[in-house]
């Protein structure tokens, strides 16, 4: 069985609805795409970045549906993989999002065909809207050929820093969706503009757990949520200087000035608000350690156990004023207990 045929099968069995639609014309000639419903006279934002953070392995149904589009378009072309068994690295194959191509940049038939895919994708529609079928796919990055394009930079730059063809995006194209697209919630397929969708929660199950990083630049998107009357237990460790100078620092309950005495009030920062400096877990900052002082001022490891009265997503954040100016990150795991 082909893979275009399995695409359309696993499509059929999820209970996604994929016609096979002809490619059609552009008005220079070139087969492009062509969408089974009326486009809206609106349009997407551009997709946000919204990187893998949890491990789910499965095509979603935008997923398949563009792949089955590509194949389906663009005669003789193959996907060459979809979903990857999780690593320790960061991949939107590794939760369903993503799609390698096989347009080989070598081959003139397969370079002219991905040249037109991308034409069609950026080009500006009726109305003046640049980046048209990206937003309205849901097209957060396109990797080929030694070049990537994000819809955080809106820009081709150089991808360079790979070791042959596979690596470096030659023999095949990859896109990675944002949620709404994986989900097949935009216009191109809807006919109905949404906001961006945020990434989809997971309940962690008895006896799981999840370690996360946490830098004061900025609070990571939730991928958790918390069950009403559950009870799990936090372990957070490491330090981070706040202001860019390398003796002010802070862990997730202490800060110093010197590189030697800690406190549990804000050392370089006092300005009175409570739980200043601290990493937060949704409403709670107070980290007790063994010490008399309250500080961990050995490993920098804080623990405490948390039964939490309401459902809820799980959110972290480390109270740092000093924003860009900080430096380095605070390792958290969750065990849930009960």
């Amino acid at each position: 069985m082909s893979l275009r045929r399995r695409l359309a099968v696993a499509a059929v069995i999820a209970g996604i609805a994929v016609p096979i639609l002809p490619g059609a014309a552009d008005a220079t000639g070139s087969i492009v795409p062509h969408a089974s419903v009326a486009l809206p006279s609106d349009i997407e934002v551009l997709a946000p970045y919204q990187p893998q953070t949890f491990c789910d392995p499965v095509a979603k149904p935008g997923t398949l549906a563009l792949a089955h589009l590509l194949t389906a378009t663009y005669g003789g072309t193959s996907i060459v993989s979809l979903t990857r068994p999780c690593g320790s690295d960061t991949s939107e194959h590794y939760d369903g999002r993503a799609i390698d191509w096989g347009v080989d940049h070598r081959n003139a038939k397969t370079r002219a065909q991905g040249k037109a895919f991308l034409d069609w994708l950026f080009a500006s529609d009726a109305s003046g809207d640049s980046d048209a079928m990206v937003r309205r796919l849901g097209v957060m990055y396109v990797i080929w050929n030694h070049r990537i394009w994000g819809s955080y930079s809106q820009r081709w730059e150089p991808y360079d820093n790979c070791s042959g063809p596979t690596a470096c995006h030659v023999d095949h194209m990859h896109i990675s969706l944002d949620w709404s697209g994986a989900l097949k919630k935009t216009s191109f397929w809807t006919g109905k503009v949404s906001a961006p969708m945020p990434p989809p929660l997971r309940t962690l199950t008895l006896g799981q757990t999840v370690t996360t990083k946490v830098s004061p630049h900025y609070a990571p998107t939730p991928a958790y949520r918390l069950v009403k009357g559950g009870s799990y237990r936090f372990t957070v460790t490491g330090t981070y200087s706040s202001d860019g100078q390398r003796h002010h620092r802070a862990d997730a309950e202490c800060s110093t000035i010197d590189g030697k005495h800690w406190t549990q009030r804000a050392a370089f920062e006092d300005t009175g608000k409570t739980g200043l400096l601290d990493l937060w877990v949704n409403n709670m900052h107070t980290w007790k350690a063994s010490t008399k002082s309250g500080c961990a001022t050995g490993r920098h490891t804080y623990s405490k156990t948390v039964t939490f009265k309401k459902r809820a997503p799980l959110a972290y954040a480390i109270h740092d004023t000093a924003g860009w100016m900080s430096d380095g990150q605070l390792t958290v795991t969750v065990h849930r207990l009960h």
